[in-house]
């Protein structure tokens, strides 16, 4: 609840560091300087971030705020790289910072919802959701969010109610659409699928929807389509090891093309050396190959990177 307290009293604080400021009639050229070099180092970041240079955004967003306290765009920044690094004390930290620089600003309050939702504290998501929506009703974010939470709780009716403002009121947010298509498929919406194919088409810069429409095609009886998206991803991202181990599985699993999927999986390889699971199915292929010597070797080589992987000490199991 101190977290929330702090939206409402942020306020006061912000007043109290606006007055701190006009105090300082002096130096003015200095402190310029260091905002210039923080924005500098905010903008590097945001690039480095649109590029996953996770550990160099970070360490460039830091400099940023050290540089300049007051920019809350560089918060935002941080608390996003710290979700995806999975650093929740972090997330929370940045993201009350930027809630005290400025309380108006809903897209602090909504993370914080996606954050409580994350950490299955649904009360709390709750309120962080109803106080944004309190400040704005315009925000598709929020009715997305706020979507998710009912949707956790088993209420679809109302993450349905919610995810269909979220579309309504933002046309081009993707994510929201995303779920109301799960819920279809779900269901057993016969429509579920057309559904689908038209939001690939509505986004054909959105990477996601063709992936996501891909996905579903070659676990439900499309393979050759499946391939045929992956093939336009790849056309845009032809280094992308994810699309090239997908296609790589569709041959396997699906199509019963060995040799396919073992060019796939070793081009995915290529570009991934670290890729467990290509590594792991190269060793799978080997075996339905009936080369069991080289599928021991690979398994052998998966168990000594990553004792745990469960699927590989399977593999050994029916190769001895």
């Amino acid at each position: 609840m101190g977290r929330y307290l702090i939206v409402l009293l942020g306020a006061v604080v912000l007043g109290m560091t606006a007055c701190h400021n006009t105090a300082k009639p002096t130096g003015g050229t200095a402190q310029q300087g260091l905002v210039d070099s923080a924005d500098f180092f905010y903008k590097r970041a945001v690039v480095e971030y649109d590029r996953d240079q996770l550990a160099q955004a970070l360490l460039d967003a830091n400099r940023s705020v050290e540089l300049n306290a007051q920019n809350i765009e560089a918060y935002l920044l941080l608390s996003e790289i710290y979700f995806l690094l999975g650093d929740e004390p972090n997330i929370t930290m940045a993201l009350d910072r930027a809630m005290e620089l400025d309380p108006f600003d809903v897209r602090p309050i909504v993370k914080m919802a996606e954050l409580s939702l994350l950490q299955q504290n649904y009360n709390l998501a709750f309120g962080f959701i109803d106080n944004a929506l309190q400040i704005n009703t315009f925000n598709p974010e929020a009715y997305y969010v706020k979507g998710m939470i009912y949707l956790a709780k088993q209420d679809t009716a109302m993450a349905m109610k919610n995810l269909l403002i979220a579309r309504e009121q933002d046309a081009s947010f993707y994510e929201p659409q995303k779920e109301i298509c799960d819920i279809y498929l779900a269901q057993g919406n016969p429509l579920a699928v057309d559904f689908m194919r038209s939001l690939a088409g509505q986004f054909p810069d959105q990477p996601r929807a063709r992936y996501d429409l891909a996905l579903f095609l070659q676990d439900h009886g499309a393979p050759e389509e499946a391939l045929a998206h992956y093939d336009t991803l790849l056309m845009q991202q032809p280094n992308n090891s994810r699309l090239l181990f997908n296609k790589g599985y569709v041959y396997f699993v699906y199509l019963g093309d060995n040799e396919q999927a073992l060019d796939y999986f070793d081009q995915a390889l290529q570009n991934d050396p670290d890729y467990v699971d290509a590594l792991y199915n190269k060793g799978h292929v080997y075996e339905q190959m009936g080369n069991k010597a080289q599928a021991k070797a690979i398994y052998s080589e998966v168990l000594n990177r990553y004792p745990n992987y469960q699927l590989a000490k399977e593999g050994m199991k029916r190769v001895k």
